[in-house]
Parts: structure tokens; C-alpha cells; sequence
């Protein structure tokens, strides 16, 4: 295995909003694309409690996205073996004791099997509460979500890296009653992009889809031979449909400099095992969502590839 940890090829400088400013944004991308929508700032809350339950009390401060890996990596590449540490990550990112939280691909090696992951790990008190969705024929639903207790991962990720237990001022939204046809992470990102044109803004945040369903897949295990095409890609993937609440962690780009940034990546997880890629609900009636958004100040861009 190849331990690509530390392949750091650019440091972004951001331009960082203020909440202000992205609270306006939200509230008119949103407004697009749901009936009800409200936004305002707020304290994080807690996400130590239900239902994130996750390592570190809160995000925000000091934020940093690590964007790591890419689709690139199964295709038009097929670099399984590219493995990473989030430990030695920290350090790269020049934030070694940071929380740390979101999308990626689980670490095959350990799993012994490919897997989807929701980062989760806590660089200062060294706890880890990383969650994975594998595929399970033996299981009913056909995939079964554990946490496991390792900082490391394979292929790709999109990491949020904020001081630990600490708290900041985010920018928080309620939308329910889907009216348009984008899912809710590209409503705001089409909104940042569309405010911001070539102003490289980063976000980071946790929502939860309170009611409804959405679709989400679950990549199995690697095939035998290399991709041959992008088709070849989406019919490997398992989709299933998924019920709420689900908890869900995404980053999000504005805009690309040249770097093969993957402009949004959402994975989610719940309290009943359902967990995946998120993809978009498809319950625009009954949907809801809530949701609490940092901006970034920097990306580290780390294994950079080119994305499919």
C-alpha cells in the first residue's frame, strides 16, 4: 500500500464571507428551490449529543478543508492502493490537534472491504468515531453501517479540520417542501458560485434530514480489472433508497482554480443503519432539513487527480 498523506501539491487561500453574506446567499438559493425556508446565525450546537454523536463538541473555528484523493482514483486512474492517515493529515494541514469530519471512502484495508466513510476523529483528545457503510448480502437491507476506531482511509476525501471542542458562530437553515429539482447541497453551492463567481469560497457543515427519504449509494468492493469508462463507474455503484433522520456531512467549493477539486461530496449517517453518498431525496413533499455551515479559510490539496 502507498501512504499519499503527506503528496501535498497547493495551499488555496480562501476568501472567507461573512455570515452575513452567506446568510444571504443561502436564503435566496434555497428560496429557488424550497417552499419554506428560514436562516439565520447561530451558536453550532453540540455535536457530541444526539443525533450526531460525534468526537468534538463543535466546528468552525480555525477551519481548514483537506481535499484529498479523488473519484479520480478509480477512474480515470485505478489507484487502490492509495492510502492516507488522518493523523499525518493534521500535521500537513498545519492542524494537528484538530476535529476533523467528513465524506471519503473508508479504508478497505482495515474494513476488508471498499466501503463509504463519515470521518470522524478528534486529533486532540485522540478519539475516533468514524462511520462506515459497507455492502452485506447477508444483511436484509443488502448494506450495514459500524463505526470503526481507525484514522485512516482510502481513495478520497473532503475534510473539515476546525479546533477541537471549540465552537464558533455558524450560519444555520431550515428548508422543507422541495419545489425545484436540485438537491439541497447543490441549491446552496450553485448559490455561492453563482454570488461569488471566481472568489474561491469553501464550506463546511452538518445538516440532517429530518423527514422523508433520500437516495444514497454504497460502493461494493473494487472489481477485477480497471474501469474502462465513467458508465462502467455508476452502474459498479449500489443505490438504495434510505429513510430519515439521517445526519450528514458535507464541503463544498464555490469554485475550482485549477486544482481537480470536487465541488461537493455529502455522506450521511444514521441512529437505524442507513448510511451512504448522499444523492438527492426524493420525497420533495415531506422533506425538511436543517442544517449549520462554516466557511474555510484554506484547502490543502493532497494526492491531487484529476476527477472523472
Amino acid at each position: 500500500m502507498l501512504d499519499c498523506s503527506e503528496n501535498l501539491s497547493a495551499v488555496i487561500e480562501n476568501y472567507v464571507p461573512s455570515l452575513e453574506e452567506l446568510k444571504e446567499v443561502f436564503q435566496s438559493s434555497l428560496k429557488l428551490n424550497f417552499e419554506t425556508v428560514e436562516v439565520d446565525i447561530v451558536n453550532c450546537p453540540d455535536l457530541s449529543k444526539s443525533p450526531f454523536h460525534q468526537t468534538s463538541s463543535g466546528f468552525g473555528q480555525n477551519l481548514r478543508i483537506a481535499e484529498v484523493g479523488g473519484p479520480g482514483n478509480l477512474y480515470p486512474g485505478f489507484h487502490i492502493n492509495h492510502q492516507f492517515d488522518i493523523k499525518t493529515i493534521g500535521k500537513v494541514c498545519e492542524h494537528p490537534e484538530a476535529s476533523v469530519f467528513g465524506p471519503g471512502a473508508g479504508p478497505w484495508p482495515v474494513v476488508r472491504q471498499n466501503c463509504e466513510m463519515v470521518a470522524d476523529v478528534n486529533l486532540k483528545t485522540g478519539r475516533v468515531g468514524t462511520r462506515i457503510a459497507e455492502i452485506d448480502t447477508k444483511n436484509e437491507k443488502l448494506y450495514v453501517q459500524r463505526t470503526i476506531d481507525v484514522p485512516k482511509f482510502s481513495l478520497m476525501a473532503n475534510l473539515a479540520l476546525s479546533d477541537a471542542d471549540k465552537s464558533s458562530k455558524v450560519v444555520h437553515f431550515k428548508a422543507s417542501g422541495r419545489s425545484g429539482q436540485k438537491n439541497v447541497t447543490n441549491c446552496i453551492r450553485d448559490g455561492l458560485q453563482e454570488h461569488f463567481g471566481e472568489k474561491v469560497v469553501s464550506l463546511a457543515g452538518q445538516f440532517i434530514i429530518h423527514s422523508g427519504q433520500a437516495k444514497l449509494h454504497v460502493m461494493p468492493h473494487f472489481p477485477g480489472c480497471p474501469f474502462e469508462n465513467n458508465e462502467e463507474v455508476d452502474k459498479w455503484l449500489n443505490y438504495f433508497t434510505m429513510s430519515a433522520p439521517l445526519v450528514c456531512s458535507t464541503v463544498m467549493h464555490s469554485y475550482d482554480p485549477g486544482h481537480n477539486l470536487r465541488l461537493e461530496h455529502t455522506h450521511c449517517y444514521s441512529d437505524h443503519g442507513d448510511a451512504g453518498h448522499y444523492h438527492y431525496d426524493v420525497t420533495p413533499d415531506s422533506v425538511s432539513y436543517e442544517g449549520w455551515f462554516a466557511p474555510a479559510n484554506r484547502i490543502y490539496r493532497i494526492d491531487e487527480v484529476a476527477n472523472r
